[in-house]
Formats: C-alpha cells, structure tokens, sequence
C-alpha cells in the first residue's frame, strides 16, 4: 500500500475553524485526521501541504518513521504550526492501519484499558447566578463533571474585588451542584504569579478538581512554584508540542494534570508517549480538547488504552453533530464510550464540509485593559 494524495478539508461553523486532514492510498483507503492550530489556520494548510512531500509514495503503515522524518528532516522543528500539521497527518495514517486491519485504533495501542471515558464540559456567565444555572444544566444533561473561567484578565497587582467576583463564581457552581461533581478552574493564561497564587486561596475551599494554566506555559519554574504552594491540583500542557517540554514540566514536579492535545502536541501517538513519561512521575493526564468531534474521538481511543487517564474535555457548540456522519458524543451519567468500528470508526461528512468552506473569522479577539495595555486571553 502506497500514500497517493494528502487533502486538506477546512471548515467554518460559526465562528470557528476546523481543519480536516484526509490522506489517499492506491488500495482506496482513506485515512482521516484533525490538525489544530487556532488563529493561523492559513499558515497551518501551508505547513500540511509541505508535509505531503514526505508521504507520497511512502507505506502509510510506517507511522513512526515517516513521524520522524516530518519532523527531523528540517532545520526548524518543533512550534504549534509543524506540530498542528503533524497532529492531522499522524491521525490519518493511523486511521489507515486501522481500517486496512480491520481493527479499532485503540487496539493497536495496547488494547481496551477501561470500558467508558470520563468527561466534562464547559459553561459560561458573567454573574454567580448565571453559571450556577449553566450549571445545573449541564448536570441534567448527564455531565458530572465541568470546568470554566471564573477569572477576567487582570494588572500586575492582586485586586481584591476580582479575588471576590471569583470565590462568588466558584461558590455558587459548588453550592448548586453539590459535592459528588467535579469543577476546574481554568486560567487560561490570563494570571501572573501573584494573581494565581491568591487565586487558588480563592478556589481551594470548593473542591476544585484542578486549576488549569494558573501562569502562562512559558515560565515551568513558576507553575513548579505553583504546585509547591497551591493546595488544590495544577494542570497544564495544551499549549505545549511534543513530549519535550512536557519531560521539563515532571522532573521539576511542576504538574499534577498534563493536558497535551492531540490535534496540537503531535498526534495520537506523542500524546500516547506524554502519557506514559508522566505515569512514572505518577501524574495523571486529561486530554486538551476544545475541537470538533473527530477531535473527541481520537481522544476516546488514547483515553480506552492509558492506565492513568484522568477525565477527557469535550466542547460543545451549534453545528458540530454535523461535521461526522455520525455523532459519536452520546454522554451518559457523565461518560462516554469510544467506537468500535475500524480505525477512528467514523467518518468525515464531506459533503457538510464542502458546503461550508474557510472563511476569515475572529475567534479570538484582541483584549485591552483600562489603560490601553494588552491583557491575555
């Protein structure tokens, strides 16, 4: 078997873009995958296209070797763009073992772990009252588990009337959802050290299942301080490629959550190698995921296979039960199973994707505080 052709479907719903990778073969199959590289998705179709050149003609069934080779056969490795481009490839490729094997992905890894995924979802509001109804919500839905951003983007200083708005939030979540549901925090990166530290004082009564990006990725001895001073779990890792930094993160014992995200990090197999390098610091991992569907289902096949999987993020927005032909994210009392058909076992709706091309969107948007400056997103 021989790759013939890699094919880029990228979409709009809404205002988000998802970019589908779909790699040909002379034997018919065709394998699916989903690159990941939020708000330069231009610059990511360029990075995939220039990946085709090391596949064509090559056995999709070499995925570690033609990995390798994307990867080391440039002066410049590393960084979201590559990495987002390498995420896709990587999945389609094993979705081409899988198929042409007739077997699910997961059993190529190591074979079913656990019988159902653990997952949580997002809300939303500006008031206490507001998220603990979108919470309550969520909780009717068949979710035991959530997470949201209590937090605004904040100064250099600590402000006490934010530190309030934010205890109110995460008060309010806990009280009406009660204690047998998991929240987390996400900072999101929008906090420097001296927010973060007294924000987690803020959280820490509630119960909090982990606090996400306390501090930006950048600064791994400050999330080490982090973890040494917080008394609730720190988490982290979306923003980060490869398993390298993540090495950097567990021998400092900056973690207690590595959260790689397999359309980003490098693919099914990285986040698989991430996994398994933080099992021996014994740090759990909960899988990245504020993608479409195809995002969640690779994800489910890693979650089914890893010992020290934690719980798995699922996004939710208008639009995405039509992106697969079929919609594979049923949650029941807080859980989801993975498919058992060959490779990824679903499939791509080409003809949704192709009735709503790319188009320029503005998902994130630019943020300033009072005084001009810039504040993080």
């Amino acid at each position: 078997m021989k790759i013939t052709r890699v094919e880029t479907l990228p979409t709009l719903i809404g205002r988000r873009i998802f970019v589908y990778v779909r790699i040909h073969t002379d034997d018919g199959i065709v394998g699916i995958g989903e690159s990941a590289c939020s708000g330069k998705e231009k610059a990511l179709l360029g990075a995939i296209d220039e990946l085709s050149k090391y596949l064509v003609g090559a056995n999709p069934f070499e995925i570690e070797k033609l990995w390798s080779l994307m990867y080391r056969h440039a002066f410049w490795r590393g960084g979201p763009v590559l990495c987002g481009a390498l995420s896709g490839v990587e999945q389609a490729l094993w979705d081409i073992k899988g198929k042409a094997l007739n077997v699910p992905v997961y059993e190529l890894l190591g074979g079913m772990y656990r019988h159902k995924v653990k997952v949580y979802t997002w809300i939303h509001g500006d008031t206490p009252e507001a998220c603990a109804e979108a919470a309550l919500k969520l909780k009717a839905n068949g979710y035991r588990a959530l997470k949201f951003c209590p937090f605004d983007g904040c100064g250099q200083l600590f402000d006490v009337a934010h530190g309030k708005k934010v205890e109110a939030k995460v008060k309010a979540v806990r009280e009406a959802v009660g204690d047998d549901f998991g929240i987390a925090v996400d900072g999101h990166g929008r906090l420097n050290p001296v927010n973060a530290m007294e924000m987690s004082k803020r959280v820490e009564p509630y119960g909090i299942m982990f606090f996400e990006e306390p501090v930006l990725p950048e600064y791994p001895e400050t999330m080490a301080e982090m973890k040494r001073v917080a008394r609730i779990p720190i988490a982290t890792g979306e923003r980060l490629f490869t398993r390298y930094p993540f090495r950097d993160l567990l021998t400092r014992g900056a973690v207690d959550v590595v959260q790689p995200d397999v359309c980003t990090v490098g693919g099914i197999l990285e986040t698989y190698k991430i996994a398994t390098m933080a099992e021996a610091f014994m740090v759990s991992i909960a899988p990245h995921n504020p993608l479409s569907p195809l995002s969640t289902v690779v994800c489910l096949h890693l979650d089914t296979v890893v010992p020290n999987f934690a719980i798995q993020e699922v996004a939710k927005f208008p639009g995405r039960e039509q992106l697969l032909t079929t919609d594979p994210e049923t949650v029941t009392d807080g859980y989801m199973t993975v498919p058992s058909g060959p490779g990824w076992g679903v499939d791509l709706n080409e003809d949704f994707l192709r009735a709503h091309p790319m188009a320029e969107a503005d998902f994130f948007q630019m943020r300033f505080a009072e005084d001009g400056s810039i504040v993080d997103m």
